[in-house]
Protein backbone atom coordinates (compact mmCIF):
# COMPACT_ATOMS: atom_id res chain seq x y z
CA UNK A 1 0.00 0.00 0.00
CA UNK A 2 2.71 2.37 -1.17
CA UNK A 3 0.92 4.90 -2.81
CA UNK A 4 -2.86 3.74 -0.76
CA UNK A 5 -5.73 1.95 -1.33
CA UNK A 6 -7.46 1.28 -3.97
CA UNK A 7 -9.79 -1.01 -3.15
CA UNK A 8 -11.20 -1.72 0.52
CA UNK A 9 -13.12 -4.58 2.01
CA UNK A 10 -15.08 -3.48 4.72
CA UNK A 11 -16.01 -5.91 7.94
CA UNK A 12 -14.70 -4.40 10.77
CA UNK A 13 -15.26 -0.92 11.39
CA UNK A 14 -14.44 1.12 13.89
CA UNK A 15 -10.61 1.87 14.00
CA UNK A 16 -9.74 -0.23 10.73
CA UNK A 17 -12.32 1.90 8.53
CA UNK A 18 -10.79 5.15 10.40
CA UNK A 19 -7.38 3.99 8.90
CA UNK A 20 -8.58 2.64 6.02
CA UNK A 21 -10.26 5.93 4.97
CA UNK A 22 -7.27 7.77 5.94
CA UNK A 23 -5.03 5.82 3.09
CA UNK A 24 -7.71 6.00 0.27
CA UNK A 25 -6.45 6.94 -3.11
CA UNK A 26 -8.65 9.36 -5.20
CA UNK A 27 -11.21 7.56 -6.82
CA UNK A 28 -11.14 4.66 -4.37
CA UNK A 29 -14.08 1.87 -3.64
CA UNK A 30 -14.70 1.06 -0.69
CA UNK A 31 -17.29 -2.69 -0.26
CA UNK A 32 -18.92 -2.73 3.21
CA UNK A 33 -20.53 -5.95 4.09
CA UNK A 34 -19.92 -5.38 8.17
CA UNK A 35 -18.67 -3.77 11.11
CA UNK A 36 -17.88 -6.12 13.30
CA UNK A 37 -16.26 -3.87 16.05
CA UNK A 38 -19.39 -2.28 16.43
CA UNK A 39 -22.14 -5.27 16.52
CA UNK A 40 -22.01 -5.12 20.44
CA UNK A 41 -21.76 -1.42 20.89
CA UNK A 42 -24.72 -0.48 23.79
CA UNK A 43 -24.75 2.85 22.60
CA UNK A 44 -24.33 4.45 18.89
CA UNK A 45 -20.15 5.12 18.13
CA UNK A 46 -19.61 8.47 16.92
CA UNK A 47 -19.38 8.24 13.15
CA UNK A 48 -15.80 8.08 11.35
CA UNK A 49 -14.30 11.26 12.01
CA UNK A 50 -12.28 11.45 8.78
CA UNK A 51 -15.54 10.51 6.93
CA UNK A 52 -15.00 13.78 4.96
CA UNK A 53 -12.42 12.14 2.73
CA UNK A 54 -15.28 10.50 0.92
CA UNK A 55 -15.73 13.42 -0.91
CA UNK A 56 -12.14 14.65 -1.81
CA UNK A 57 -11.30 11.25 -2.54
CA UNK A 58 -14.71 10.50 -4.75
CA UNK A 59 -14.96 7.52 -3.16
CA UNK A 60 -17.25 4.75 -4.29
CA UNK A 61 -18.64 2.74 -0.85
CA UNK A 62 -21.57 0.05 -1.06
CA UNK A 63 -23.19 -1.94 1.40
CA UNK A 64 -23.79 -5.83 0.17
CA UNK A 65 -24.91 -8.89 1.52
CA UNK A 66 -23.76 -12.46 0.03
CA UNK A 67 -27.12 -13.05 -0.72
CA UNK A 68 -26.93 -10.50 -3.42
CA UNK A 69 -24.22 -13.18 -5.26
CA UNK A 70 -25.97 -16.52 -4.54
CA UNK A 71 -26.97 -17.19 -7.93
CA UNK A 72 -22.23 -17.21 -8.86
CA UNK A 73 -22.14 -20.06 -5.70
CA UNK A 74 -22.09 -23.13 -8.01
CA UNK A 75 -19.06 -20.89 -10.20
CA UNK A 76 -16.92 -20.11 -6.83
CA UNK A 77 -16.89 -23.39 -5.94
CA UNK A 78 -15.77 -24.21 -8.65
CA UNK A 79 -12.88 -22.20 -9.17
CA UNK A 80 -12.05 -22.13 -5.58
CA UNK A 81 -11.73 -26.07 -5.28
CA UNK A 82 -9.91 -25.77 -8.32
CA UNK A 83 -7.76 -22.96 -7.03
CA UNK A 84 -7.23 -24.26 -3.29
CA UNK A 85 -6.31 -27.74 -4.65
CA UNK A 86 -3.50 -26.32 -6.74
CA UNK A 87 -2.14 -24.18 -4.47
CA UNK A 88 -2.63 -21.14 -5.26
CA UNK A 89 -5.02 -19.88 -2.98
CA UNK A 90 -3.28 -18.45 0.78
CA UNK A 91 -4.68 -17.21 4.01
CA UNK A 92 -4.07 -16.88 7.53
CA UNK A 93 -6.20 -17.92 10.45
CA UNK A 94 -5.97 -17.25 14.46
CA UNK A 95 -6.68 -20.51 15.84
CA UNK A 96 -6.47 -21.52 19.67
CA UNK A 97 -6.35 -24.48 20.89
CA UNK A 98 -8.54 -26.67 23.00
CA UNK A 99 -12.51 -25.92 23.98
CA UNK A 100 -11.61 -24.17 26.91
CA UNK A 101 -10.62 -21.71 24.95
CA UNK A 102 -13.79 -21.16 22.84
CA UNK A 103 -14.70 -17.94 25.57
CA UNK A 104 -11.55 -16.30 25.00
CA UNK A 105 -12.20 -17.05 21.21
CA UNK A 106 -15.43 -15.41 20.75
CA UNK A 107 -15.05 -12.36 22.93
CA UNK A 108 -11.27 -11.53 20.54
CA UNK A 109 -13.44 -12.09 17.66
CA UNK A 110 -15.18 -8.73 18.70
CA UNK A 111 -12.00 -7.33 19.69
CA UNK A 112 -10.64 -7.88 16.55
CA UNK A 113 -8.27 -10.14 18.19
CA UNK A 114 -7.92 -12.16 15.50
CA UNK A 115 -6.06 -12.25 11.52
CA UNK A 116 -8.79 -13.92 9.31
CA UNK A 117 -10.90 -16.57 10.64
CA UNK A 118 -10.79 -17.08 14.67
CA UNK A 119 -10.81 -21.34 14.88
CA UNK A 120 -10.81 -23.16 18.02
CA UNK A 121 -9.28 -26.57 17.49
CA UNK A 122 -10.90 -29.10 19.42
CA UNK A 123 -8.20 -31.46 18.99
CA UNK A 124 -4.53 -31.53 17.34
CA UNK A 125 -4.10 -33.23 14.38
Amino acid sequence: MPDGIDVYFENVGGEHLNAALANMRPSGRIAACGMIAQYNDTALPPGPPNIVMVIPLRLTVRGFIVSDHFNMMPDFIRDMATWAKAGKMKWRETILDGIEKAPEAFIGLFKGENFGKMLVRLAKE
